[in-house]
């Protein structure tokens, strides 16, 4: 399995980045996990946008589904009409999506995605494939998700606080890609659904996870410092994730 970081900035990206997004690549599958802002462009450089399988959205902020915009006019104009993207995310997120377009364009909307609810404890075939949703601890519906194939498995922890769902998300995973989204002195910052690198370091200790990777990592805070802090308290590998960053599982990182 490829994973290629199409963005992994939190809430703003930084300059030259992308906001949250990630390209799960197995076979003939190309899962696209959260499409935040910037990230069309770079997913473009990896696989052409009528060539995929599904896109998931595992909440509704804006930086991570803003790119769900250039996505569906590239699809609505596209001369082949490649409609009907199966597009997974909380129930309502089309309708939602939806509130900033014309009238015409809202009618658009459910003829080029197909939408489907993503709903704690059910599990999506999508390809070659399996996807398990979590429920996140964040403020609006939101859902960690675990993603296996044949020999491997991930885990993206979306944003969230901790919570017991998210160990269980992650349990034994090869990879489980975490926010950690502030240092570890901003705690009390941290308790309205972010976590602290010392708190992604535990999720991921406590899940057993075989490597980690921290993205939604705040423009503000320096990387550097956040990755020593989850040193700290993770035992395992881990980097700091950048756009641009190809992992294969069980092989080497290519920049």
């Amino acid at each position: 399995m490829m994973l290629t970081v199409l963005g992994a900035s939190g809430t703003y990206p930084r300059p030259g980045g992308a906001c949250n997004g990630y390209l799960v690549q197995e076979g003939e599958t190309n899962l696209v996990i959260d499409l935040g802002n910037g990230c069309l462009s770079r997913l473009r450089m990896a696989v052409e946008f009528t060539e995929l399988s599904a896109v998931l959205i595992t909440h509704m902020h804006i930086d991570h589904f803003a790119d769900l915009y250039p996505l569906y006019y590239a699809l609505r104009f596209h001369p082949g009409k490649p409609w009907g993207l199966r597009l997974l995310l909380p129930e309502g997120g089309l309708s939602l999506v939806g509130r900033i377009l014309g009238e015409d364009a809202r009618a658009h909307l459910p003829r080029v995605f197909r939408e489907e609810a993503l709903c704690s404890g059910n599990i999506y075939q999508i390809g070659d494939v399996y996807v398990s949703a979590f429920p996140t601890s964040h403020p609006v519906e939101g859902y960690a998700v675990r993603v296996e194939g044949k020999g491997w498995s991930l885990a993206y922890s979306s944003d969230t606080g901790p919570t017991p769902h998210l160990v269980e998300a992650a349990r034994g995973v090869d990879l489980f890609i975490c926010e950690a989204t502030l240092p570890a002195s901003y705690q009390e910052e941290a308790s309205h659904g972010h976590m602290t690198s010392h708190q992604a370091g535990e999720a991921a200790e406590a899940a057993g996870a075989r490597r980690l990777l921290l993205t939604h990592i705040w423009p503000t805070f320096e990387p550097v410092e956040i990755l020593a802090e989850a040193r700290e308290v993770y035992h395992g590998e881990v980097e700091v994730a950048r756009e641009g960053m190809v992992l294969r599982l069980g092989g080497a990182d290519v920049a």
